[in-house]
């Protein structure tokens, strides 16, 4: 099985970038087209496809040139890898050059181990308030936010850990069992560390009486979810091979809009 990075190295550069973009983006496409879009000579193009054909980005099924599944997983990674000044609004928004480079780093798995379990942690100290703190499906209730449910502390936090477990598992399943649990929750970390956020900002706000801190943080359990959706989408799309705004879009529908929706009628 090829490594990722080394592909990438293989594949990101010259006409075999050109290449390999053009094909994420139109899909398969016939050899005489191939080049005529490239502006390449007819053996420049059977080099170059030949490169990426040893390296498993490309197939050839007779004159019809398409992108294997590592090759739509390379492409997405590679039109996301863009220089700083040409990133877009949403790019810079989902936070994708530094997804990227965690998802390819060796120290994701311990990332996402100290991710989980700062969540937990949070959450567990966050039960035991008054009103507790609880996690329902991607929404945060009760201490200081705008929806508030009557539980006890034993309560808030099952009702938390199944939440959190519920989550990772169905975007498991989702994937069809093709993103770990590692990638899982690189992608969900804005969400993983809003309950930290939220219990040192409360706890400012009454030790230095600084009330305005609690409203701070009702905004950013917003920007928690925006963002949650936004890096969530670059992750899916790398790992998927799925265009970032198809993903982006299933993204906001389910840890922005419909939580949203839910904060406007609270649960009291």
């Amino acid at each position: 099985m090829f490594c990722v990075e080394r592909v990438i190295y293989g594949a990101a550069t010259g006409r075999r970038r050109d290449i390999i973009l053009l094909l994420h983006t139109e899909g398969p496409m016939p050899l005489a087209k191939l080049r005529d879009a490239l502006k390449m000579s007819a053996s420049t193009l059977l080099f170059e496809l030949s490169a990426l054909e040893k390296l498993g980005v490309v197939k050839r099924e007779g004159s019809l040139v398409f992108l294997t599944e590592l090759g739509e997983r390379v492409a997405s990674i590679i039109s996301t890898v863009e220089p700083l000044k040409s990133l877009s609004f949403l790019s810079l928004a989902g936070l994708r050059p530094l997804v990227v480079w965690l998802l390819l780093s060796p120290l994701l798995p311990l990332a996402a181990a100290t991710l989980l379990a700062g969540w937990v942690t949070a959450l567990a100290v966050g039960s035991f308030l008054s009103p507790p703190l609880s996690m329902i499906y991607v929404m945060y209730v009760g201490h200081y936010l705008p929806s508030l449910l009557s539980l006890s502390p034993p309560l808030s936090l099952i009702v938390s850990l199944i939440s959190v477990a519920g989550l990772l598992l169905g975007i498991y399943s989702a994937s069809r069992r093709r993103l770990g649990l590692s990638k899982i929750v690189a992608g969900l970390f804005p969400l993983a560390i809003y309950p930290t956020v939220h219990l040192a900002l409360v706890w400012l706000a009454q030790t230095f009486e600084l009330s305005y801190l609690v409203a701070i943080s009702q905004v950013l359990l917003f920007v928690s979810l925006l963002l949650t959706a936004t890096v969530f989408a670059t992750v899916y799309s790398i790992e998927m091979g799925a265009t970032y705004e198809t993903s982006l879009i299933r993204s906001l529908l389910a840890f922005f809009v419909v939580p949203a929706l839910l904060y406007l009628a609270p649960l009291r």
